[in-house]
């Protein structure tokens, strides 16, 4: 009599127990489950505006605010390894790249044309020299330069 006492106190606060957890969720359970999706708007600041010049310079797109139609309207964009163009997250660059220009487009075209220079000066550091040991030497002095 009681052992099933004491078994039947045992099975009945352990479903007392799950009932309670059933109906209890846990903190970090209502965070996983959202209902509508988080939105990430890009927020221009001048830093921001600088790092996205420089993305810019390196699809090697056109910095110049000036032909802003020539900028958005034709995709300058490098070539990828296997020859074809990255068109990865155009759409969302493109929209940081128009906002960029129309509110920091000083910060912006700076950036971009200070990218644009250093790549080019390491592209001539690369072919003209053969030799590692002057490659590395010019794309030092190349960095220094531009801060880079």
């Amino acid at each position: 009599m009681k052992n099933t006492l004491i078994s039947s106190l045992g099975l009945l606060s352990c479903v007392i127990m799950l009932k309670t957890a059933e109906s209890i969720i846990p903190p970090f359970m209502q965070y996983t489950q959202r209902e509508e999706a988080v939105v990430h708007r890009f927020r221009p600041t001048a830093d921001r505006c600088c790092r996205v010049g420089q993305r810019a310079a390196r699809k090697m797109m056109s910095c110049s605010i000036r032909n802003s139609q020539r900028l958005f309207n034709s995709v300058h964009t490098a070539r990828s390894s296997n020859g074809g163009i990255i068109l990865r997250n155009t759409d969302s660059f493109f929209s940081k790249v128009t906002v960029c220009a129309t509110n920091f487009s000083t910060s912006f075209e700076k950036c971009c044309v200070n990218k644009e220079n250093f790549l080019k000066e390491i592209r001539i550091c690369r072919r003209r020299y053969r030799e590692r040991d002057f490659r590395a030497k010019c794309i030092k002095i190349a960095k220094s330069k531009y801060g880079q």
